[in-house]
């Protein structure tokens, strides 16, 4: 992303907003997100198919279906990692992977049922076979352990385990029995006895006991225990002899699975791929509902037109204080635009929406708008003053000039460059020359330019298409006075118009001024100035 746009860029157009409330289920899907690549000039094709991909999922049926398998994929790329560095996987893991394949299984009998015409989705390779391997009783249920079936060896160990633990109990049973009547104690589940030290002639009488033996004792109490017979003894050096063979055994099939599993790695890592996508997509269209966006047409004409635009971030702002936000329609038809009107006019506003929309479409996703057509871009910049660059030392003009460096000596590819209020915090004589020769350079490009300026005759250049914030929209005949900059936003109008050779751009200023009750005098004066 940072070769297509700077972090300065991706901050200043919203886009890092925009980009974390578009929320994948997987972790596959954050990679996927987290990797995706701009769409860029050239790629138009490409770019088509990827919407109606997205298109596609909106409309879908099954798309609840899809979520809701999504939502059980964990991630078992380590596993798959440690199964191609030859590690033997436990049973934990052979769990992850058998559970992975039953939703890989789930997954593309729903892909498969999808008939959209020219849809070319992602499509999901079943491992059947690896899943009989891990499931050879087929129970088709979703849990694992190292069944019988695997080896005959195994079966033969687990069956005489069984055996022999059966008769621990019972000679530990009939041993118990014989205690509790010949001395009339219980002993609990534990096979112990606890008789208090009082009891001095029990004690001398279980002490003579050789089927019991003293486990511990207390201040108060000794605490009697069955004590195995040679026949007991050498039934549980049996079962732990049985149960290391057993361990032995289930290491080797442990063993053979891994290997099967490394075989199938990349067929296992190309479905992680496919699911992290068809996530990444279903991500992208459930923003798209959210967000009210629509489809843009995408050309190979340098063009931006957007019909009802909106800046998600700025609406959502608008949204928590109550004020309804205005789409702005705009029609970039030349290589150079300028926006010009009054501070608080609504200028950055409207760049950043233009900086948005492109930036969302390149990236694949739908745009905020009712219609939009725009062509893809090299890179996008956005010049305005950088906060870090200025905490290194630079001034506001020095910050803004660091910014537009890069997208000039980029402007021989196709780029969209933003340049908010460039030199205007500079000598005002030097600061029209900049912007004017900057104007003059970049109408030459294979790119459309977008600046906000305050400078009257930057736009008086036929090369060069002119938008004017259409500003404050006052009766004549009322008097308002203000005290807050929300209250300035209910009589302002962000809508852009097209005008032609305008020398001068609209002083509203002096209508903020006088509405936020500046002395007369004073406005005055400053009328008499202009």
């Amino acid at each position: 992303m940072k070769n297509f746009m700077t972090e300065n860029t991706i901050k200043n157009i919203n886009f890092d907003y925009i980009f974390n409330e578009v929320r994948p289920i997987t972790e596959y899907g954050i990679k996927a997100k987290m990797e995706a690549k701009p769409f860029k000039k050239g790629q138009e094709a490409d770019l088509r198919e990827e919407f109606s991909k997205v298109r596609a999922f909106i409309e879908l049926r099954q798309r609840r279906e899809i979520i809701d398998i999504l939502r059980h994929v964990k991630n078992i790329s380590e596993t798959i990692d440690r199964a191609e560095n030859n590690q033997v996987l436990d049973e934990v893991e052979l769990f992850e992977i058998k559970n992975f394949l039953i939703l890989v299984e789930k997954m593309n009998k729903v892909l498969r049922s999808i008939s959209v015409e020219n849809l070319k989705l992602p499509q999901l390779t079943p491992l059947p076979h690896l899943y009989e391997l891990l499931d050879p009783a087929g129970e088709k249920l979703n849990t694992f352990y190292i069944y019988d079936e695997y080896s005959k060896r195994l079966k033969e160990i687990r069956k005489e385990k069984r055996l022999t633990e059966k008769n621990i109990r019972i000679l530990k049973k009939e041993i118990k029995e014989e205690i509790q009547k010949k001395h009339n104690i219980k002993l609990n589940l534990k096979d112990e006895a606890i008789i208090s030290k009082s009891e001095k002639e029990k004690i001398e009488e279980l002490n003579k006991d050789n089927n019991l033996r003293v486990a511990g004792e207390n201040y108060l109490n000794i605490i009697y225990k069955i004590r195995n017979s040679h026949e007991i003894d050498n039934l549980e050096k049996t079962f732990e002899k049985l149960t290391l063979e057993e361990e032995e055994e289930e290491y080797k099939i442990r063993q053979n699975i891994s290997e099967e599993i490394k075989a199938h790695s990349h067929i296992l890592l190309k479905n992680t791929s496919v699911i992290g996508e068809i996530d990444y997509i279903i991500a992208k269209s459930n923003f798209a509902q959210k967000t009210k966006s629509v489809e843009p047409e995408i050309t190979g004409d340098l063009v931006i037109t957007v019909k009802g635009g909106r800046n998600l971030k700025l609406e959502e702002t608008l949204k928590e204080k109550q004020i309804e936000y205005v789409p702005i329609d705009v029609s970039l038809n030349k290589n150079v635009v300028c926006i010009t009107g009054a501070n608080m006019g609504g200028k950055t506003v409207s760049l950043r929406m233009i900086g948005q929309i492109a930036a969302m479409a390149s990236f694949g996703m739908f745009v905020p708008c009712e219609y939009a057509r725009l062509c893809l871009f090299e890179h996008i910049y956005i010049s305005v003053g950088d906060d870090q660059s200025i905490e290194k030392g630079l001034s506001t003009f020095g910050a803004e000039i660091v910014n537009l460096k890069e997208a000039i000596n980029n402007s021989s590819q196709r780029c969209l460059i933003l340049i908010d209020e460039l030199a205007g915090g500079t000598n005002p004589k030097e600061g029209y020359a900049i912007t004017k020769a900057v104007v003059n350079y970049l109408k030459k490009k294979d790119c459309i330019t977008v600046l906000t300026t305050h400078y009257d005759n930057v736009a008086n250049d036929e090369d060069v298409q002119n938008l004017q914030v259409k500003g404050l929209k006052i009766p004549d005949d009322r008097t308002i006075e203000i005290s807050s900059i929300d209250q300035v936003q209910k009589y302002m109008d962000y809508r852009l118009i097209e005008v032609k050779y305008s020398s001068d751009i609209p002083k509203d200023a002096l209508k903020i001024a006088k509405m936020a009750g500046i002395h007369e005098e004073i406005i005055e004066d400053a009328e008499r100035y202009l």
